[in-house]
């Protein structure tokens, strides 16, 4: 990529960035991405994919049979007030892209203008602009659409993340689990107040609130032998009673949450924890006489990546002349892309995004632009392999 192409994708990024878009509302974001594909000329675009209506598949079709390889970026940015001053900090009170969809989007963008310029022989790349990836929304949405599934079914799936606190450029491969699964919850118990001095005239939840946070925060110890990989549990928000008026030292509560995410290497052993917490909940219930409600939000699969497509990525990265690390764990974050490596044979990567770069969600973050080509290299090196001349 030359410098002038650099500098003018580095530009689109900063656009993108200026003007963020949450989980299943990136309808701007989708036709700007559209905009900037049509002078690559892409046999077709399928766009408004997903039930939000905002997923983009650019398809480039060598018109010669040949493998489909798939790669992905995500259009969403998260609900973070951003505290950068820099000419293209977002626009938009309260939202802000600080895990780098703005880059991977730009780095597709690359991508396509390579495709463009340097067609494929053989084959086809699919280019999917995927809507909701932190809400755990969106590859499945994708998967689900009936136009999506008319397509060529892709020989092998990528995508990557860029990871602060690496080296800038360094290739981050892992075999097998690369991202935990995971999935939030939300418990609530509905019982009675009563006047503090008189307690036992009320169902008070205290007593359910506190022993399921106990039980959940122990998840990993205490299931250990009934899963067959780690398990994490973490809750991350509880409330008893209401106390929008102060403190209310005269009555007892009659209502009570509990919220976390629970954590776990294999997508059968994240069924099994979810059912003990179902469990747990609704006996803490019971016990205490209480009402109770449980609910489920952004469940991700766990990403797992295939051996062979793990090894063209090491060799992409050797060929870009990049340093690789290799991980002894998988990272406890999750990534939606798992959806697409558990349907297709496919890998996820990180990339170094700097030693000294703010960790994702930091409300200071910014995507590094010199990554972008960094990126680009590794994906057109993935692509050639696959589709190059036998």
């Amino acid at each position: 990529m030359s410098a002038a192409n650099a500098d003018d994708i580095a530009r689109f990024r900063q656009q993108l960035h200026a003007r963020p878009e949450l989980s299943e509302s990136e309808h701007d974001t989708a036709t700007a991405i559209v905009a900037r594909l049509a002078p690559t000329h892409p046999t077709a675009v399928v766009d408004r994919l997903g039930t939000m209506q905002t997923g983009i598949c650019a398809i480039y079709d060598s018109g010669i049979p040949g493998p489909v390889v798939l790669i992905r970026a995500e259009l969403d940015a998260l609900p973070i007030q951003e505290s950068n001053t820099f000419g293209h900090r977002s626009k938009t009170s309260g939202v802000s892209h600080k895990c780098g969809h703005d880059g991977h989007m730009a780095t597709l963008v690359a991508v396509a203008e390579g495709l463009h310029s340097r067609p494929i022989p053989r084959g086809k790349v699919y280019l999917l602009f995927q809507p909701a990836e932190e809400t755990g929304t969106g590859a499945a949405s994708v998967l689900a659409d009936e136009r999506f599934k008319d397509l060529d079914p892709p020989d092998a799936v990528y995508a990557f993340h860029n990871v602060p606190k690496y080296p800038l450029g360094q290739v981050l491969l892992r075999k097998g689990l690369f991202a935990q699964g995971s999935v939030g919850f939300i418990a609530r118990y509905r019982g009675k107040t009563s006047h503090s001095s008189y307690p036992e005239h009320g169902v008070n939840p205290s007593a359910a609130v506190t022993e399921l946070v106990a039980a959940v925060n122990r998840f990993g110890e205490t299931l250990s032998e009934s899963v067959s990989a780690p398990i994490l549990g973490t809750v991350s928000y509880a409330q008893l009673g209401v106390a929008e008026k102060g403190p209310n030292f005269g009555t007892t509560p009659g209502e009570g949450v509990v919220m976390g995410v629970v954590r776990a290497h294999k997508t059968s052993d994240l069924e099994r924890v979810r059912d003990e917490l179902a469990s747990r909940a609704g006996q803490l219930a019971r016990d205490a006489g209480l009402e109770h409600e449980l609910s489920w939000h952004e469940a991700f699969a766990a990403t797992e990546s295939d051996d062979d497509c793990v090894a063209a990525i090491e060799a992409a990265a050797a060929h870009a002349e990049l340093d690789v690390g290799y991980l002894d764990e998988p990272f406890r974050w999750s990534e939606d892309f798992g959806y697409f490596t558990a349907a297709f044979k496919g890998a996820f990567f990180g990339l170094g995004s700097g030693a000294d770069q703010p960790q994702l969600h930091d409300d200071g973050y910014d995507y590094p632009d010199a990554l972008i080509g960094i990126g680009a290299s590794i994906y057109r090196s993935i692509i050639d392999r696959h589709l190059g001349e036998n």
